[in-house]
């Protein structure tokens, strides 16, 4: 069974006999998904296809690594995207081709790590050759010289590292400054925007405060924030000393939806309110509105999110974990506490 993801210019590439079951589920930016129950000799593993990525579960590094003792990488995750595994390589590669001083313990779990993520990805029939091209080049930059570095033979990474010889690497990096520009920003920035996005009380001070505080355009932040959230609108308020709250709304006839975060200062933002009533409940619409929130805070630096779950919201955030299958569920929790 073979399914290209154009996203990735990759293909999964799986046994048919081996599925056992699978669902349809929503993915956490609320793309609807297929997961998979896989079973081939090496225990039950999932594997997730969404619209544009590929989730599935790295390998443990004895799968990896010659002989000798046993490694574990502590907070290894029980799942990957495919989309996640070319970052990863890529901001391993960067920093070993760093200034330095080098934290070589760390850098060689990092390249352990995403060696782990790219053999599962190749299990899965998938030909990661963008993830070796950035693995191989920051080994190289650093001679090889990392621990661990007994790394089992392997002729599909052999293969791959032959390709990606000739690959020319582009960076996701490459874009504009956003701080420089988020520096410039006037009132007309706002204007533009309106309704999407409404600046509560705009005027030369709100800009000010926009300029002090958010490291991102009002345009970008839109973006972020409302992206694929059709007829959504967003109502940013901002305060002295850098807190802020932001409404997002959506209406659709006779439904509706309410987002509601706020943060008190440059660490921490809380999201105060998720409601989603009528026909767009269901819809994978409060997944991606996480999702965006997630990106969001992520683009404005924020250090943690924080959530008070109650009623109904609580079952909906519990559920947000995958993979969605109750057997494989807990069998990760157990194998990865």
């Amino acid at each position: 069974m073979s399914v290209h993801v154009p996203a990735l210019d990759d293909t999964v590439s799986i046994d048919a006999a081996a599925v056992t079951r699978y669902q349809r589920i929503w993915a956490p930016n609320g793309d609807p998904a297929v997961e998979f129950v896989l079973e081939d000799g090496g225990g039950a593993r999932p594997l997730i296809i969404t619209v544009g990525d590929v989730v599935y579960q790295p390998v443990s590094p004895r799968a990896v690594l010659g002989s000798g003792l046993g490694i574990e990488i502590t907070d290894a995750p029980h799942l990957v995207s495919y989309a996640e595994m070319e970052d990863a390589a890529e901001r391993a590669a960067r920093r070993a081709e760093g200034p330095g001083p080098f934290d070589l313990d760390s850098l060689g779990a990092s390249f352990l790590l995403v060696r782990c993520f790219i053999v599962a990805a190749t299990l899965n029939g998938l030909r990661p050759v963008r993830s070796v091209a950035w693995w191989q080049r920051g080994w190289d930059a650093l001679g090889g010289d990392l621990w661990p570095s007994n790394y089992r033979a392997d002729p599909v990474w052999d293969e791959l590292a032959l390709e990606a010889a000739d690959l020319e690497l582009t960076s996701s990096a490459a874009r504009e400054d956003g701080g420089a520009a988020a520096a410039r920003v006037g009132v007309e920035d706002f204007r533009r925007l309106e309704p999407t996005l409404t600046a509560v009380g705009l005027d030369e001070d709100f800009a000010s405060l926009w300029r002090a505080s958010v490291p991102i355009t009002p345009a970008r932040f839109a973006e972020i924030l409302l992206n694929r959230v059709d007829d959504a609108r967003a109502d940013v308020a901002l305060y002295p000393e850098g807190a802020g709250s932001v409404d997002v709304t959506v209406r659709n006839q006779d439904s509706s939806a309410l987002l509601q975060f706020s943060w008190p200062d440059a660490e921490e933002l809380h999201v105060d309110e998720i409601r989603i009533t009528g026909s767009l409940a269901h819809t994978g619409l409060f997944q991606r509105l996480i999702f965006n929130t997630e990106r969001l805070a992520s683009a404005l630096g924020f250090q943690r999110i924080t959530l008070l779950a109650s009623e109904t919201g609580a079952l909906a955030f519990a559920r947000t974990g995958y993979p969605r299958d109750p057997e494989l569920h807990r069998a990760m929790l157990r194998n990865f506490r």
